[in-house]
């Protein structure tokens, strides 16, 4: 691994944790704007899909199979939460993830869908658990109020460990960019996001 592989990496992690979270902010404007967390998104309002495909692209110029990886195992994870709406599809979002899961191990190697599975489900765990008086407030229930606190923490814990087994230097960019990520582009301060 060379110092310029490294960096390739990191930015193409940078890039797809962008476009992840400009996605994620832009689904859940709602209930970012009820707790008053003011994100880019909320900001950006219509201009924020273009510029998570932006994103997105220049991710896949340094790393597609990273880039890929994550923005599916995002996509999967957040879908796959959900076991009862229904997309305009026609399917259960929990149906989509694992039609997409399947279509990502014929096209992906199986250790880079995986490894970047477990690293948005920890993340996910993470947030929830930063995140649970929050969304006590708003009556949404998630991984924490689920398993329990001390529960949460232990399958964060196992699953970390297997993230460093299965895919290491993804594990620890994802795991060094995902502050930056979340500090570009959020203000919890709130000022007031505009059109």
């Amino acid at each position: 691994m060379t110092i310029n592989s490294l960096f390739n990496n990191f930015i193409a992690v940078f890039f797809a944790g962008i476009s992840i979270k400009l996605m994620d902010d832009y689904l859940d404007q709602n209930l970012d704007e009820l707790i008053g967390k003011q994100t880019l998104a909320i900001k950006l309002r219509r201009a924020t899909i273009p510029y998570a495909l932006l994103s997105f692209s220049l991710s896949v110029i340094l790393n597609i199979q990273w880039a890929i990886s994550l923005f599916w195992g995002s996509y999967i994870i957040g879908m796959g939460n959900d076991l009862s709406n229904s997309l305009p599809s026609g399917l259960k979002a929990y149906q989509e993830s694992i039609i997409l899961f399947s279509i990502g191990c014929f096209l992906l190697p199986i250790y880079e869908l995986i490894s970047s599975i477990l690293i948005i489900f920890n993340l996910q765990l993470i947030d929830d658990l930063i995140d649970a008086k929050k969304d006590e407030q708003i009556f949404h229930r998630n991984f924490t109020h689920i398993l329990g606190e001390r529960q949460a923490i232990l399958l964060i814990l196992i699953i970390l460990v297997l993230n460093l087994y299965l895919h290491f230097e993804k594990t620890i960019l994802v795991f060094l960019t995902t502050p930056l990520v979340i500090f570009l582009l959020e203000d919890e301060g709130g000022e007031e996001g505009g059109d």
